[in-house]
């Protein structure tokens, strides 16, 4: 996430005693990410469900602690969609109330499928050729499945695949993204920031009415549960992805790093929704209907307490610091193929008699072992199914690389004794900034960069990690001197595409150091520095720092291809005067 932005007036000059570097930045929230390893409680939940023995009873009486707890661990299902309409809004939602491109809605279903079809392919081939029998029900079962709409047939629902009713259900929802969510976010950005907001908050709000409705008329005409393929459609998950959508405007208004607690509420409000879940379960486990009818609707504040939770405790605390250990991490980007694979492997060993799940009395043994088979397998399935399919992207490189080709380059005009342009940009929370604005009683350094992905064909565009990092470290350097330091980083529309959070956090920088970003690199144009246009139509600056004074003029433009020399380069211009080295300009720059 990006780090805040401190008030025009309150910039410090000088940094506090005590002041660390973050440690919750990057651009993605990988806490939530975590969240998704707990997809592996769900096998375990489907080996409790298939330890009925020969008198209809489970592994444990329905109203004991373990038994209570156990068959309501499905009331987790809602966490998975809560993420998959959270990831949609503050990605895509971000990029449309920043008014920066949105994705065609072609390549966004295009990289979806990648991400959700390969692997599910695969593995209901083999696991539908492992069965194969014969017979029309069998052949409509593959055709159910491969079109992804079983989830509307009470027949083909479970068929071939169990867990597939949930990729079904994930794909119709990409489909509602592409042709429906992303038109309509088309047409919004370009409307006043709070009419932008309250055009944002309509489709979720939509989604919330539609479960609402479709389930209300289920009851109305006593549908029985047994007809998965009603209970089970779209439309009864449709409220979850509203309220995941409706999560991610919440962090767009008020960004991720501005959501805390202290402790140990954040702990509290896990303890509170764990525990919301197990009295759910009880109920619906006895005589209440309307729990049993709305069950998921209810039961998804549990994983919204587990989000909230994450997103509120300290970044340096034992929750958080958990969900994005290594192990979790790993056990999250598995999950989808152990999720995909764990049914197919169950019903198999149990049906031989391999690993008897239907023994109440053998359950503790044989789920144990099920989750030693399956995390080995869906980890390999990962690694060489899901990984490699998931990168068939990769073939458009060609295209990609000829998009990138430079086709202009413009002269830099941009040199000491300039009087900078008062030339508007916008802070990493979409405010409109003016660059002239941040400068302090030291000056100002502005560091302009390219953003990813960079043409290769120009060294001037090169080196911006590295620039990024040297920036940096220099910070109490510059604050020595009063000098105030900004990242100037225009934005390009591929982190949208890749439902990436519209803050430019590739690197977590300090609190002193103003975040500001554009969509067109028409600033650094504007200022004056080196910018190529590619043939894909992108604009991209040079990476540069500039030097500016208290009373906004440029007094040096460090161009270097090492970074702490051009950090050096920018200090020493602002701190012992102008040195005309610095506004050298590349050789073999020209139109």
């Amino acid at each position: 996430m990006a780090t805040p932005v401190p008030d025009r007036g309150d910039a410090p000059t000088t940094p506090p005693a005590a002041r660390k570097r973050r440690s919750d930045g990057g651009g993605r929230l990988r806490e939530l990410d975590g969240l998704r390893a707990l997809m592996f409680i769900v096998v375990l939940f489907h080996a409790y469900q298939a330890s009925v023995g020969d008198l209809s009873l489970h592994a444990f009486r329905d109203y004991s602690p373990p038994g209570v707890v156990f068959s309501g661990i499905d009331g987790l299902l809602p966490l998975f969609f809560l993420l998959s309409g959270f990831a949609v809004y503050y990605g895509l939602g971000g990029a449309a109330l920043a008014g920066k491109r949105l994705p065609g809605s072609r390549d966004f279903l295009f990289k979806r499928a990648l991400r959700l079809l390969p692997v599910y392919v695969v593995i209901f081939l083999v696991v539908w050729v492992w069965r194969y029998g014969g017979g029309t029900s069998q052949w409509l079962d593959l055709v159910w499945g491969l079109s992804l709409f079983q989830s509307w047939s009470t027949e083909h629902i479970f068929r071939t695949i169990d867990p597939g009713w949930y990729l079904s259900v994930e794909w119709q929802f990409s489909l509602v993204v592409a042709f429906v969510l992303l038109p309509w976010m088309r047409a919004i950005s370009s409307w006043p920031m709070r009419s932008r907001l309250a055009g944002m908050l309509a489709p979720p709000l939509i989604f919330v009415a539609i479960t609402i409705w479709w389930k209300s008329s289920l009851i109305a005409r006593g549908v029985p549960g047994s007809e998965f393929g009603s209970w089970f459609a779209p439309p009864s998950w449709a409220y979850l992805y509203g309220m995941g959508m409706l999560l991610g405007l919440a962090l767009l208004v008020r960004r991720p790093d501005r959501w805390r607690l202290p402790r140990p509420f954040p702990t509290l409000v896990v303890v509170a929704g764990t525990s919301w879940l197990v009295w759910l379960s009880s109920a619906r486990l006895g005589t209440s209907l309307f729990v049993s009818q709305w069950f998921f609707e209810l039961s998804f504040l549990t994983p919204l307490s587990w989000i909230v939770g994450a997103l509120t405790a300290d970044p340096r605390g034992w929750m958080r610091g958990f969900l994005r250990s290594p192990v979790v991490q790993l056990l999250a980007a598995a999950s989808f193929s152990t999720y995909l694979i764990h049914a197919p492997i169950l019903r198999s060993l149990n049906e031989r008699d391999i690993l008897p799940m239907d023994i109440p009395a053998l359950w503790p043994f044989s789920a144990m072992a099920l989750v030693l088979v399956v995390v080995p397998v869906g980890l390999l399935a990962f690694r060489y199914v899901e990984q490699p399919l998931s990168g068939l992207d990769r073939l458009f490189q060609p295209k990609l690389d000829r998009e990138l080709q430079i086709t202009k380059v413009s002269t830099p005009t941009l040199a000491a004794g300039t009087v900078l342009p008062d030339v508007p940009v916008t802070d990493a929370d979409g405010r409109a900034r003016s660059v002239r604005g941040l400068t302090g009683p030291g000056g100002l350094l502005l560091l302009v960069h390219p953003s990813d992905p960079v043409p290769s064909g120009h060294p001037a565009l090169q080196g911006t990690r590295g620039a990024l990092r040297a920036f940096d470290s220099s910070q109490s350097a510059a604050a020595g001197f009063g000098i105030r330091m900004a990242a100037l980083s225009p934005r390009v529309p591929d982190e949208a595409d890749l439902g990436a959070p519209p803050h430019p956090a590739d690197e977590a920088l300090d609190d002193a150091v103003v975040h500001l970003q554009d969509p067109k690199a028409a600033i650094a144009q504007g200022l004056g520095l080196l910018v190529v246009r590619t043939a894909g139509g992108q604009q991209q600056p040079e990476i540069a720092l500039v030097a500016i004074d208290a009373s906004g003029t440029v007094v040096g433009v460090a161009r270097d291809e090492d970074p702490h020399r051009l950090v050096r380069r920018g200090l020493d211009a602002l701190a012992d005067g102008a040195d005309p080295r610095t506004a050298r300009v590349p050789a073999g720059v020209g139109d």
